[in-house]
């Protein structure tokens, strides 16, 4: 049952179970070995340059990211707000610290490497900044489509931005750009930032 008015809970206008199962079908899922083994050669690649024990996942979906992250040793905190998403993950992947909740409003803990991948253009920048300046972290894996879509609206793309703008908007929250990654898409960057 479809609901346009009812809006996801990343600012789309398709419900949050919509949402869920348009990933499902797309293959965006666990059980997508491929879709895994992405997210496990990424973690494999961030973990060979930041060396991070400790990992926290913003926005983190289907859980792919923090699972690589957790079967490499890694500490993990995941967070999302799509209930379906969350249950997802409870289910599947045992240890880590679930919360359902908007992470921009957050106050989350010092850890070594954050990421936010396919995340931050569902969300203005009047809650970004706010956000990337008050976080403390060494690292931060970062991926946000520069791309329009026919479902930009559906889907909740209200932020979408060029790499040198995020880089800009990064760097006025006092990160520097590190390299570009490349993995899990062709757009990634990592950034660092001091923890003083």
């Amino acid at each position: 049952m479809s609901n346009n008015k009812q809006s996801n809970s990343f600012g789309g206008t398709s419900n949050d179970k919509e949402c869920f199962d348009s990933e499902i079908g797309w293959g965006i899922h666990l059980d997508n070995d491929s879709y895994v083994q992405l997210f496990k050669s990424t973690a494999e690649l961030i973990l060979n340059i930041t060396g991070a024990k400790t990992f926290t996942d913003f926005g983190g979906g289907m859980g792919a990211y923090a699972k690589a992250m957790k079967e490499s040793g890694c500490v993990v905190t995941y967070y999302d707000l799509n209930p379906h998403h969350c249950d997802y993950v409870k289910e599947r992947i045992k240890d880590i610290e679930i919360k359902q909740m908007d992470f921009t409003t957050s106050r989350p803990k010092e850890v070594d490497l954050m990421a936010s991948i396919e995340v931050m253009e569902h969300i203005t920048d009047d809650k970004l900044k706010p956000f990337l300046k008050r976080i403390k972290c060494k690292y931060f894996h970062f991926s946000s489509t520069p791309n329009y879509t026919d479902f930009d609206a559906e889907w909740g793309h209200i932020n979408i931005k060029t790499e040198k703008e995020w880089i800009a908007l990064f760097e006025e929250c006092g990160f520097t750009l590190h390299s570009k990654i490349q993995q899990p898409t062709a757009w990634s960057l990592l950034f660092t930032k001091s923890l003083q």
